[in-house]
């Protein structure tokens, strides 16, 4: 168990965005239906990776997690505006509709990197000592 300990996180994150995609809950929160997928199976990699990337970094585990989930706001935000900039121009505002699209996958990558620190954090208070 120990030498899985540190894929864990990864594993566990990749299943929860699997779930995601399964469900399409993108399009339930105001993604576009012909990409929504598309923009978690973009997004969901880069977050992973970012994620695993962060954790090389002197920086402790709560302020990785605070600034994941303040990029999940901000990336939200960003597709949000994106998408009502692009229904509201009815569908001729192409920056918006960039917006919408790159905002969502923003939106993929920064929830797969919280939730790999999250496990992440879940996993090293976790009580459980193998030999």
């Amino acid at each position: 168990m120990q030498a899985l300990k540190p894929a864990l996180p990864v594993i566990l994150a990749a299943i929860v965005m699997a779930l995601v995609v399964v469900f399409d809950v993108p399009t339930s929160f105001g993604a576009h239906p012909w990409w929504s997928t598309k923009s978690v199976l973009i997004g969901a990699p880069i977050g992973i990776v970012i994620a695993v990337l962060a954790t090389r970094l002197t920086i402790s585990a709560m302020v990785r997690r605070i600034t994941f989930a303040v990029a999940v706001v901000a990336a939200f935000g960003v597709a949000k505006y994106g998408g009502e900039q692009f229904a509201a121009s009815y569908a001729e505002d192409a920056f918006a509709g960039k917006l919408w699209f790159f905002g969502w996958i923003a939106t993929s990558a920064a929830v797969a990197a919280w939730l790999v620190t999250l496990f992440q954090t879940m996993l090293d208070k976790s009580p459980v000592k193998s030999d």
